[in-house]
């Protein structure tokens, strides 16, 4: 069985036994839907989930600096499904979300140059750490958020964390976890997770709504709390499973 096929599977079970408490009372699964999505950057978060979610039949808008290089160009044609790659500006005016998978010192130049995002959903999976005493730590106050970062920058867009708590390699092939990966999920606006949602199911994942925000603070740790564990264990991996159960 090859790669594409295993994920197709994935998605289809997640579709079909998923259960909808995981996204708590406030969010429900929100129906299929042919999306337009812009990914800002093609670095390997971006061009792995803009592979996955064109295989899922949604539209791949690429916003490059450099849409015109062979690089932007076979990337496109391996997405495939009518992808294309423009500037980041004119990407994010095609799509109603937009992924912002780039460095986190450069978010405030990208989201200048994107322009006007009201009404659009965008999805922060961005990171920021560094290493003190060889532990992962944030180099801001850890309840400034990247997340709340940007949606100062985009008071009218719908800011949604998510796809911050896994490696792009898992996201590949979630198969590697050898069970359910989970995608936690914080915003403030519960249609806007719906669609976020529908997204991680498409690409064969788990998403798990925590709540407003203001809680995008904890899925930034969580992110540390991994690379600490790799750098304590080396050669091993780790993915969170997040469940519901009864109290």
């Amino acid at each position: 069985m090859n790669r594409v096929t295993l994920r197709r599977l994935i998605a289809l079970s997640a579709r079909l036994l998923l259960p909808l408490f995981l996204l708590g009372p406030a969010t429900a699964l929100a129906q299929p839907r042919t999306e337009t999505i812009a990914i800002i950057g093609t670095g390997n978060v971006g061009s792995t989930l803009g592979r996955i979610w064109a295989a899922a039949g949604h539209r791949i808008v690429y916003g490059s600096r450099t849409p015109e290089t062979d690089r932007v160009r076979n990337l496109v044609e391996e997405t495939g499904n009518g992808a294309s790659a423009t500037s980041q500006a004119d990407a994010a005016s095609q799509a109603e979300i937009v992924l912002i998978p780039i460095p986190p010192t450069a978010i405030p130049d990208v989201m200048a140059a994107l322009g006007d995002l009201t009404g659009k959903i965008v999805i922060d999976p961005t990171n920021w750490w560094e290493f003190e005493d060889g532990i992962a730590v944030s180099p801001r106050d850890p309840r400034d958020s990247l997340a709340a970062q940007v949606q100062a920058l985009a008071p009218g867009a719908s800011v949604v964390k998510a796809f911050n708590t896994l490696n792009y390699t898992v996201m590949q092939n979630p198969s590697l976890s050898d069970g359910p990966v989970s995608v936690p999920i914080a915003g403030n606006d519960p249609a806007a997770k719906q669609r976020v949602a529908r997204l991680a199911v498409d690409a064969g994942l788990e998403p798990l709504d925590v709540g407003p925000l203001q809680f995008a603070e904890y899925l930034e740790e969580m992110l540390r709390l991994a690379i600490g564990f790799r750098e304590l264990n080396p050669g091993q991996a780790f993915d969170f499973y997040l469940r519901l159960r009864p109290n």
